[in-house]
């Protein structure tokens, strides 16, 4: 078995809940945090001995939702898990984002931090039922770079009610001056049991959401960002190491309510009922035993995500297939046109691959 390099930590609890979000979360209470922490502990317990991990990643939820000495516990049981040099992230909001956190976050290593902004108009956060402002996001980006953590991601969501392609390129202009190393951008999907859902409100069109990441590229490709995933631009060498570990089709470890992982061939997501997870943290709410035929697809899906690209010496050497030998009439007609290149025998996404990736996907599996 090939060792596995990444954990992702899942911290449940929120102080508010936003009106469109479907993660796996809570209203914070004291009594639930202190038990959920003691029991992300016998989990931890539960991983293999000594073994360090080259990317660690606490998201949620809002980790920065617990109080400042459940924050340090669980900054200290994790961080012993980290391999030297290694990337350790963490999700934040901005209004609970303090100084202290910030403070605990560089004495355990934490070196890159990821900033739930979701749009720079303090209208539009209110209307979502954000707590913050665009002000308290320049504070929060401060306050990290002063004790020297330059390595900072900020989310933002296309497509949310009332936001004209004007606000949106403000948006965009208002993050690139934080100088931040790293932007999100994910379309707006609306789930059932959402506030968002409840309402009535919809997802914008494809067409329309296609719109907003050609405004977004145009913008974030001449101030230097590199667009490498679908929905992530960063600046030169500043790629979020632990989500590559998804993106290669890679295993990897994930504990805490909801969590989903990959190990040995099997992908799983954890209990959603905190109840019978405090009881039972073992008890999965579903797993799926990859066979080689799904993991293939899953491995097309995956790595024509980034432009690191799809390496078809290495698929060949997994799955014993001639991918491009398969797919050459098709493949041939997506690389004379240039939606895809083809270098050192990996095949790597151009912009309008990473926009049409679905249909692309479908005609290779």
């Amino acid at each position: 078995m090939n060792k596995i390099n990444s954990l992702y930590i899942h911290i449940p609890f929120c102080e508010t809940i936003c009106d469109y979000c479907d993660f796996t979360k809570l209203q914070y209470f004291h009594n639930f945090a202190v038990k959920y922490i003691e029991t992300l502990k016998k989990e931890i317990n539960e991983l293999p001995k000594n073994h360090k991990f080259k990317t660690i990643f606490i998201g949620g939820g809002t980790p920065t939702s617990l109080e400042d000495d459940l924050f340090e516990e669980l900054l200290k049981i994790s961080s012993v898990l980290l391999d030297k040099n290694g990337e350790f992230s963490i999700e934040t909001n901005p209004e609970s984002l303090s100084i202290n956190k910030i403070y605990l976050m560089k004495k355990y290593g934490i070196n890159r931090v990821s900033i739930g902004v979701e749009s720079t108009n303090d209208k539009i956060l209110k209307s979502i039922n954000r707590n913050h402002t665009f002000n308290d996001v320049k504070k929060a980006v401060e306050n990290v770079k002063k004790v020297n953590i330059s390595n900072i991601n900020i989310d933002l969501i296309l497509g949310l009610p009332n936001v004209s392609e004007k606000m949106l390129i403000n948006d965009i202009k208002n993050v690139i001056s934080l100088g931040v190393t790293h932007i999100s951008c994910y379309g707006l999907t609306v789930h059932e049991h959402t506030v968002f859902f409840n309402k009535g409100i919809l997802p914008p069109l494809d067409d329309e959401i296609r719109k907003m990441y050609d405004v977004v590229e145009s913008i974030l490709i001449d101030n230097g960002f590199i667009h490498y995933e679908v929905s992530n631009w960063c600046k030169p060498n500043f790629e979020c190491k632990h989500n590559l570990t998804y993106w290669k089709d890679e295993e990897y470890y994930a504990i805490g309510l909801g969590a989903s992982g990959y190990i040995n061939g099997v992908r799983f997501t954890n209990t959603k009922n905190l109840t019978k997870y405090f009881e039972n943290y073992k008890l999965k709410e579903y797993e799926e035993n990859i066979s080689k035929e799904d993991d293939m697809t899953y491995f097309i899906m995956l790595n024509l995500r980034t432009t690191f690209g799809l390496d078809l010496n290495k698929f060949k050497s997994i799955y014993n297939k001639d991918l491009y030998l398969d797919k050459k009439q098709y493949l041939d007609k997506l690389i004379s046109s240039g939606i895809i290149k083809l270098e050192n025998n990996i095949l790597i996404p151009t912009y309008e691959a990473l926009m049409t990736l679905d249909q692309i996907i479908l005609n290779l599996i």
